[in-house]
Parts: C-alpha cells; sequence; structure tokens
C-alpha cells in the first residue's frame, strides 16, 4: 500500500526569492517557454439565467467547430464536451510563439438540472463560437395567476 506525501518548505519565505523565485517565475511566464501552450482541460466561462419560460445557459467557446462540440442529458444533468484542436503542420514548426493565452484540449462541464425543466424541450445553437441552450420549462412549473373573487 502506498502513501501520498506532502512536502513543506520550513522556510516559506526564502522559497519565492533569489536565484529559484527568478527561475520559477520564468519557467511559468509563456514568453520564456514559446512551444508550450496551454494543452489540457480548461473549462469554458457559461452563464446561467431565467426567464418566465425557461432556463437560459450560454458558453463561450471561440475556436471550437460544432464537430467537436457534445451536448447530453442523463438523470437530470446537463453535460457539455468538446475539444479544441490546436493548428498543426507537418515539417518543420511554421511559427514560432512568444505569448500564447489560448487553450486547447478537452473540457467538460456538468449541471444538475432542476425539476422544473422539461427535458424533452431543450433547443441549442452554437453561432460564432456561442453556445446557447434554452431548457423550457414544465407548465406546471410557470405558476399562474389566482384571481381573487368577493366572498
Amino acid at each position: 500500500m502506498s502513501t501520498l506525501t506532502t512536502r513543506t518548505n520550513p522556510f516559506p519565505a526564502l522559497a519565492d526569492s533569489g536565484f529559484t523565485g527568478l527561475m520559477r517565475s520564468m519557467l511559468n511566464d509563456p514568453l520564456f517557454s514559446p512551444n508550450l501552450a496551454r494543452v489540457g482541460t480548461w473549462m469554458p466561462a457559461v452563464e446561467v439565467s431565467e426567464n418566465n419560460d425557461a432556463m437560459i445557459l450560454t458558453a463561450e467557446l471561440p475556436g471550437l467547430e460544432e464537430k467537436n462540440l457534445k451536448i447530453n442529458i442523463e438523470n437530470n444533468v446537463l453535460s457539455i464536451s468538446g475539444e479544441k484542436e490546436q493548428e498543426t503542420s507537418d515539417g518543420p514548426p511554421a511559427k514560432a510563439f512568444y505569448v500564447t493565452e489560448r487553450y486547447y484540449g478537452a473540457f467538460q462541464r456538468s449541471f444538475t438540472l432542476p425539476r422544473t425543466v422539461d427535458v424533452d424541450h431543450v433547443k441549442a445553437v452554437f453561432d460564432k463560437g456561442v453556445l446557447t441552450i434554452t431548457l423550457a420549462k414544465l407548465p406546471a412549473s410557470k405558476g399562474r395567476k389566482i384571481e381573487l373573487t368577493k366572498g
């Protein structure tokens, strides 16, 4: 049986000073690692809003192609996943990066839906790098106005 050991630094104030701090900052700066793009798991920014008829989820997915996007609802959980591929070329590198702040690779976001969502009436639109998912509400969850009568 193996255990996970956490190492602690007894002198944290010295950890980021001097040569060690300089090297750490250089290695974490994209300017000093020009060929290392951010590849791996990333999370697109989302926004969830609601009106009387539906919940609306929007996700920013710039540079993603529609063919690399998947949307699924199972057990009242909405899952959005996809992969943004980095441009590649055969042969020698076509360009050298000096700064790169773009993300590449796979992502997945999951959202538990409230019982008020009608999972049979969900619409998704992908336009200009923005995914908009409209989750219609069940008629019973919209509420109704009750008229008062004189007694």
